[in-house]
């Protein structure tokens, strides 16, 4: 039995001292005499040796088939944006200093984070918050990093209201990078070392409250040197055609930033970006985009394959041409291997290779990529042996099993890094097939987290037992076997149920497969008793939302025990969008396990094991909701240009009310023109579908995130009115809109 990994003695660390212990926690990487010292200097090169060479283009709508208009810089237009953000940061800040990045999707936060580096202060990554709403995560950053000065654009910064956002964050500077034209008083670029902090990343927190991971120009440099290897990318200076990728990733994740932005800098390619929003509002777009462009390398998480299998038709699939897309990589943890066999025999008439695939194992701490296969070599996957599993070891299950369990091999350790699978109690390694948990120890490994010296040896001071490192421990649990890493999990998230162990992606896999009402979960252990017990907790469908969930209950239940031989002590069933995850998509489990111990999950249905007999109950009874209907086409259609703004407002407002009263959940709030979407059950997917949907009926393109921009009926009816009457006030609702809505609804 896998025990809890266990911490070594951490010895107190005066908070002052802190940041000059990073510098001693990992081996540091020295710059060669002719390449940059840092990635500012690989920008400047850029400009310099390619000016004219499209660095960047933004797709601001790649829904319609990705014909929409393009956002184009060069690598001569990066780098004066980015010089004359320099300069102005050079009046308000000091080198070390450190400047949030708070932007919507778009080429501007490129221009800001090489900017930032310009003049030495260091970028923060944060999430993009949704306007005249406060944001907790951001909060937290700037609680953390303490920045001087905040950057965004100025649209973002009308939107957000600072009066309504905490006082730390209403408090900063404010500096809107696309209201600036001039170089600014900039010079020259601040000199910074291979050693020096580049940036902070901060950590999704799917288990605790975000940490900002401090990473090096010399982690940056070093990573980017193993990517480009492991993806076998010609050098900049190799005299190869640039090549051309296609990325949606938020740039604030670490896969976004360094795979979709740096990479592409570093090695001297361009790359075609997309909006998040754009891709989950229509997976076909990003492939549309690859097709389109010719773009030899792309990549997703696990669950962008299956959400493209699930959302595409087959006469879609085959008016693609995939067959240049080369490298197609992987990087969740840990990759599904049905997931990606679909997505290849899916996509086989667009010609697809499987042999593009390319699974990976990285973390931000690592700066972003530690392991990867060899290119064009394609998916590795061992059917291991489940009984084994149990015990901690990987072998492979007999030829004629039929119990097996598919992982799938993240590769080798790349370039000259130390990968060591270790008995997180003993601190001894692990031998070839035993699993234990992943250290590593490179160049690429960061220094710390900001302002948290408790976790520097806790994290990046680990030691074997014979005294040798430090590693980093990442938490993640995995075996090597016959050379390849296979990675098996969260350490924390282990169920051990008399005696034996479960991951909890193969019990969620299990539910998932179970009933087609079945979406995205959690499993998790819960003691009772003095003993463990599990419990899964999944989404619902959206179409199946409102039926009978009694026989989707029912075939959890009998799946879990076929499978895991474990009798789950509860199911829970939850609305769409309402299971707890983090900003760049992973369920939080422990999360999860908290609301469900306090009461806190707003379930649809739920089965929970008598204590009296629980091999012979069944699922109760569980609500039903009134079936969907279908709405009709609106008569105001018809003539639209008959109506004034006002009247053809209205008239939209009385069909969106009628359209939401048949698809929100019931008891979620009010149905009122004044009523938030928020508190009506409209989560950020709901709101990518209600666009489509009303984009479908009226005919008019809307934002990603009109719901958000827009977040009342009145609100978004007014803005409708106006897009299809052509008239020029529909790019944005002003303030005055918003407080008159407010005005109306304090009347009685």
């Amino acid at each position: 039995m896998l025990p809890v990994i266990g911490l070594q003695t951490v010895t107190p660390i005066r908070r002052r001292n802190w940041l000059s212990l990073l510098r001693f926690a990992m081996p540091e990487t020295a710059a060669t005499e002719s390449g940059p010292r840092n990635v500012a200097e690989v920008l400047a090169a850029r400009a310099k040796d390619r000016p004219n060479q499209p660095a960047f283009v933004f797709l601001t709508d790649p829904l319609s088939a990705g014909e929409g208009p393009e956002i184009t810089w060069t690598y001569a237009e990066l780098d004066r944006r980015a010089k004359a953000i320099a300069g102005q940061l050079s009046s308000v800040t000091k080198p070390g200093d450190r400047a949030v990045l708070v932007f919507p999707p778009g080429l501007d936060f490129i221009a800001a984070f090489f900017g930032c580096l310009y003049a030495g202060v260091l970028p923060v990554p944060a999430t993009h918050p949704k306007p005249r709403r406060g944001s907790s995560r951001l909060d937290s950053i700037v609680a953390d990093c303490s920045p001087t000065v905040a950057l965004t654009t100025g649209e973002t910064r009308r939107l957000l209201k600072l009066e309504d956002q905490s006082p730390a964050v209403g408090a900063l500077t404010w500096l809107a990078v696309d209201e600036l034209c001039a170089p600014g008083g900039f010079t020259q670029a601040v000199a910074r070392s291979a050693n020096d902090p580049a940036f902070l990343q901060y950590t999704s927190g799917s288990t605790s409250q975000p940490r900002g991971v401090v990473v090096a120009h010399g982690n940056l440099l070093h990573n980017l040197e193993l990517i480009r290897q492991g993806f076998g990318i010609p050098e900049a200076d190799s005299g190869a055609a640039p090549q051309c990728a296609v990325f949606w990733l938020p740039a604030y994740h670490d896969m976004g930033l360094i795979g979709g932005i740096l990479e592409p800098v570093y090695v001297g390619g361009t790359a075609y970006l997309m909006a998040p929003a754009s891709f989950l509002q229509r997976p076909l777009s990003w492939l549309e985009t690859i097709s389109r462009t010719g773009a030899v390398l792309s990549g997703a998480p696990n669950f962008a394959y299956d959400l493209c299998v699930r959302k595409t038709t087959p006469e879609e699939r085959a008016a693609l041409d995939l067959s240049r897309w080369q490298l197609a990589f992987c990087g969740a943890e840990p990759i599904n291997a049905r997931t990606l066999k679909d997505f290849a025999a899916a996509f086989e008439p667009a010609r697809f290779r499987e042999s593009a695939f390319y699974p990976c194992y990285g973390l931000a701490e690592s700066t972003l990529l530690a392991t990867g296969g060899r290119r064009l070599r394609g998916l590795q996957v061992l059917n291991a042996d489940r009984a084994q599993l149990a015990t901690n070891e990987l072998d492979e299950a007999d030829a004629e099993a039929s119990d097996g369990v598919p992982l799938v091999s993240c590769g080798r350790p790349l370039g000259d890094q130390e990968v060591r699978i270790v008995n997180p109690q003993s601190f001894e390694p692990c031998h070839d097939g035993a699993i234990g948990e992943i250290w590593l120890r490179s160049a690429s490994v960061a220094a710390g987290y900001w302002n948290h010296p408790e976790e520097l040896w806790q994290t990046f001071g680990g030691r074997l037992a014979d005294g040798s490192g430090p590693y980093l421990r990442t938490g993640d649990l995995g075996a090597f076997y016959q050379g390849e890493l296979y990675v098996t999990g969260r350490a924390k998230d282990l169920i051990i149920i008399r005696g034996r162990n479960l991951y909890p992606q193969d019990v969620e896999r299990t539910a998932q497969q179970a009933h087609e009402a079945v979406d995205l979960g959690a499993a998790f252990a819960v003691k009772r008793d003095g003993q463990e017990h599990l419990v899964v907790v999944h989404q619902v469908e959206r179409e199946h939302r409102r039926g009978d969930l009694t026989p989707v209950l029912r075939a959890i239940r009998a799946a879990v025990v076929d499978e895991h031989e474990i009798d789950p002590a509860a199911i829970v069933l939850l609305r769409p969008g309402a299971l707890p995850l983090t900003s760049s998509g992973k369920v939080q489990r422990h999360r999860c396990r908290e609301l469900f111990e306090s009461g806190g999950l707003e379930d649809l249905a739920r089965w929970t094991q008598p204590a009296s007999e629980p091999a012979a109950s069944t699922a109760s009874a569980v609500n039903v909701s009134r079936p969907h209907l279908a709405a009709p086409r609106p008569k105001f259609l018809d003539n639209v240009a008959a109506y004034t703004p006002e009247q053809l407002a209205a008239e939209i407002q009385t069909w969106m009310l009628a359209w939401l009263a048949d698809r929100v959940e019931e008891g979620t709030g009010e149905l009122t023109p004044t009523a938030p979407f928020t508190e009506l059950g409209v989560d950020s997917l709901t709101a990518l579908e209600l666009n489509v949907e009303f984009e479908k009926v009226l005919g008019v393109r809307l934002p990603p995130a009109a719901a958000w921009s827009y977040p009342t009926p009145a609100a978004l009816s007014r803005f409708l009115a106006d897009s299809m009457l052509g008239m020029p006030a529909a790019a944005e609702v002003t303030d005055s809109w918003f407080l008159a809505m407010e005005e109306d609804a304090r009347r009685p």
